[in-house]
């Protein structure tokens, strides 16, 4: 993770290199991101940059662990809106992802940290390690409404609904099919669950 001498620097500085960090991140994969272009763009000496961040790899995980933030905050949020509705919940995640840009991270930044999240099969349910104090979002989920035995059912059910909700995203980010097709494709597929799944 960034040091402490990133956090300590003043906000307008480290604006500047976090945009410089989206804006590089965001044009191809994370591999063939340049740190040239990141200190070039934010107008920091080299030196400054590893007194930052320990590698590229470091500041990848700064971005990602800020997306995965970002998206407890909205789910935390839709859920209590929801009352705990995790299907009507799951459908304005995706709204949200493909509808605003998330902390001025354009499509390409988003579709590669989705696309980070799954290789390496993170969810916001379960990164304790970025969520910290976090309260689980899995206790603000209404499971009287679910045909679950267990915590542990709770837990791979979330994974499903957490990995088809990635999947469109990604079709969508992708271009390989529309926002709206994309909601619709999702809509279909929570409502075979929830017969399987609704007691």
């Amino acid at each position: 993770m960034p040091s402490r001498t990133f956090y300590n620097l003043n906000e307008e500085k480290r604006n500047r290199i976090e945009k410089a960090l989206i804006h590089e991140f965001s044009k191809g994969s994370f591999e063939q991101a340049s740190i040239t272009n990141i200190i070039k763009e934010a107008k920091i000496p080299r030196g400054s940059f590893y007194q930052y961040f320990e590698d590229k790899k470091d500041a990848v995980k700064y971005l990602i662990e800020k997306f995965i933030l970002m998206d407890y905050q909205k789910m935390h949020q839709n859920l209590v809106e929801s009352k705990g509705d995790i299907f009507e919940t799951a459908l304005r995640v995706f709204d949200y992802r493909t509808n605003e840009n998330i902390l001025n991270f354009d499509i390409g930044l988003a579709k590669n940290i989705l696309e980070e999240l799954r290789k390496n099969n993170i969810n916001v349910f379960e990164n304790k390690e970025t969520l910290k104090n976090k309260q689980s979002l899995m206790e603000f989920i209404d499971k009287r409404k679910l045909n679950l035995e267990s915590e542990n059912d709770l837990y791979y059910f979330m994974r499903i609904i957490t990995t088809i909700t990635r999947s469109v995203t990604m079709e969508v980010f992708s271009e390989r099919m529309t926002k709206e097709k994309g909601r619709e494709m999702l809509e279909k597929e929570f409502e075979i669950i929830k017969r399987g799944m609704k007691k």
